[in-house]
């Protein structure tokens, strides 16, 4: 693991403490969450038929590892904020067989340690949104890219039934200074607007879907029913309706 990044701006250390403080949650428990399982099938379905060299950033314990490498990968590397997270995920690789081919380290999205065109393709699994602009980021991850390749991201969309509803909700009760918890204020994404942001940063979007069909405050009052519901809705994740329903956007793009 490589030396703990540089002084950080203030957003960035709630991040990483954030996520330190979350690594023993995401080992015992982000495999078995539907909201998770939904997105990694999404993704590995649109990572079918890459090859090469895969960097996942905000890889956090290294969860989606095993499936990179059993999709045939020849190198996967990995990134996160977390020092703590990195740990995690370097105990898991020691257990398995083909941990020579993975390579962890303590890294940032907006500056990569990495030489231009290094990766075949690169995936951001819930990242973009604890950025205060995406821009940066997504100029590397294209400037990582070798020409033709690809990225594939998952950010929370706004424009969701569920965080519509969700935000009315919380603004509400900010106006009516009503008490509520502190919590870090993710940055999610409006699908068409990460559309555009990804073609300004060079990069053509090549497919886009949608999951986490979920509603407020549906979701809050029963897990069980919400998850339910929402694999109902699955066969809308590609519909004209799913970026106004699926609480979470996923798209493909390529360096042209």
């Amino acid at each position: 693991m490589s030396a703990e990044l540089p002084q950080a701006s203030p957003r960035k250390e709630s991040v990483r403490v954030l996520f330190d403080d979350l690594a023993r949650e995401y080992v015992e428990e982000r495999e078995r969450q539907p909201s998770f399982l939904a997105q990694q099938r999404i993704v590995l379905n649109m990572l079918s038929g890459l090859r090469g060299r895969l960097l996942e950033a905000g890889c956090g314990p290294a969860p989606m590892f095993g499936h990179f490498l059993a999709l045939g990968f020849d190198e996967v590397h990995g990134i996160d904020v977390s020092p703590e997270m990195i740990a995690q995920g370097e105990r898991r690789l020691a257990r398995h067989p083909l941990a020579e081919r993975c390579a962890l380290r303590v890294a940032d999205l907006e500056n990569l340690p990495y030489a231009d065109g290094t990766f075949d393709v690169v995936v951001a699994m819930g990242v973009l949104e604890y950025l205060s602009d995406y821009g940066a980021a997504l100029a590397e991850i294209r400037r990582v890219l070798r020409r033709g390749g690809h990225v594939i991201l998952t950010v929370p969309n706004r424009a969701s039934a569920y965080h519509v509803a969700r935000s009315s909700y919380i603004n509400v009760r900010r106006l009516l200074r009503a008490p509520r918890s502190a919590k870090f204020a993710a940055n999610p994404c409006v699908p068409w607007s990460l559309d555009r942001q990804l073609a300004a940063a060079g990069m053509d979007k090549v497919a886009s879907s949608a999951c986490n069909f979920i509603f407020f405050p549906l979701k809050e009052v029963s897990e069980r029913v919400s998850s339910a519901v929402s694999r109902g809705l699955e066969p809308l994740s590609r519909t004209p309706l799913a970026p106004f329903l699926g609480a979470q956007y996923i798209v493909k793009a390529t360096r042209p």
